[in-house]
C-alpha cells in the first residue's frame, strides 16, 4: 500500500475483490457504482476491498499492485476488467502486451494494476482516472480491447495516485508480481 495507507506493508502484491457486502476484515474498502454514460448516478455494484494477507481472503480475490491503493485516495473513475476464469489469456499474450504498450503511450492514468490469479494468466486489470475527461478516457481503456470491462465510480478511500511505470519496457519482472508493481 502507499505510504498514506493504513498499512506499512512492503509486500509485492495485495488482494483485491469486488464484493456485495462491506467486509469487516479488509485493509481498505470503498463503495462502487456502475455508470455507462459517465454520469454521477448509477446502480450500486458493491464494494472494492483490499487485503494485505498471505492467502486469498474471499473467493474470486485477485492479486494486485499494493501501490495502487491508498486510504487517502480521492474518488475516481475506474475501468475494471474481470474475466471469467476460463477466459483468461496468458499474461504474455500479444493482445495483453499491446494493451500495456498503448496504455504507456497515452495520457497516464492515476493508477493501473493488472490482476493475477496465478503466475501466468492475465486475470484482469484496474485502470483509474480522475477529472472530467476520465469516463471518456476509460471507455478507451486498452485493456477493454482484450476483454470486456465495467465503467465504475469508486468512492474515496481506496484508489491512490501512482506515477506511471518506467518505459518503454513492458516485460514483466517476476511472474508472481502484478504489473507495474515491483522492481526491475
Amino acid at each position: 500500500m502507499s505510504s498514506s495507507s493504513s498499512s506499512s506493508s512492503s509486500s509485492s502484491s495485495c488482494w483485491l475483490a469486488l464484493v456485495e457486502e462491506r467486509p469487516g476484515d479488509c485493509l481498505l474498502c470503498a463503495a462502487v457504482v456502475a455508470s455507462d454514460d459517465g454520469g454521477d448516478e448509477g446502480e450500486d455494484v458493491g464494494y472494492l476491498a483490499v487485503w494485505d494477507v498471505q492467502d486469498a481472503p474471499v473467493p474470486g480475490a485477485l492479486r494486485a499492485d499494493p501501490g495502487a491503493f491508498s486510504a487517502d485516495g480521492a474518488a475516481a473513475w475506474i475501468s475494471l476488467v474481470l474475466p471469467a476464469a476460463d477466459m483468461r489469456p496468458a499474461f504474455d499474450d500479444t493482445t495483453v502486451q499491446q494493451a500495456r504498450r498503448v496504455l504507456l503511450a497515452g495520457p497516464p492514468p492515476a493508477v493501473i494494476t493488472t490482476l493475477l490469479a496465478d503466475n501466468s494468466h492475465f486475470a484482469g486489470s484496474l485502470t483509474a482516472r480522475r477529472g472530467e475527461d476520465a469516463p471518456a478516457l476509460l471507455r478507451d481503456d486498452p485493456f477493454r480491447r482484450v476483454l470486456p470491462a465495467r465503467l465504475l465510480c469508486c468512492a474515496a478511500g481506496l484508489i491512490g495516485d501512482r506515477p506511471g511505470p518506467p518505459g518503454p519496457t513492458i516485460e514483466r519482472h517476476g511472474s508472481a508480481v502484478p504489473w507495474p508493481g515491483g522492481r526491475f
